[in-house]
């Protein structure tokens, strides 16, 4: 969990330079800090985590969406291709609906 919201309030580091993360047997703990930010608390840790798993989420969610909306195009492609009016004017209805989830997901993401 200290990777995750690490990458979230740290966005631009390098966690192979800038800070490290282990476990030794007692949970995850910064081990190594080289940003000129100071390390975060264990409190800041804690207080980030709800925001930190949202935005993974979101990520995830626009992954998931992303490749719906490829597929949708692919299907779009060949229903023009072959002829098939009323199957393309499904998909790109579909693909309008997909466009509409990722912007709200965007946009929940970013009031986030």
């Amino acid at each position: 969990m200290i990777a995750l919201i690490l990458r979230h309030l740290y966005p631009a580091a390098d966690p192979l330079r800038d800070y490290t993360v282990a476990d030794d047997g007692t949970g995850p703990r910064i081990t190594a800090w080289h940003l000129p930010t100071p390390q975060p608390t264990p409190a800041e840790l804690a207080a980030a985590l709800p925001a930190a798993q949202a935005a993974a989420q979101a990520r995830a969610d626009l992954t998931e969406a992303q490749a719906m909306l490829d597929e949708r195009y692919r299907l779009y492609t060949r229903a023009v291709a072959s002829g098939n009016t009323q199957d393309a004017a499904d998909i790109q209805a579909e693909i309008q609906d997909i466009l509409t989830y990722i912007q709200e997901v965007r946009n929940a993401a970013g009031a986030a």
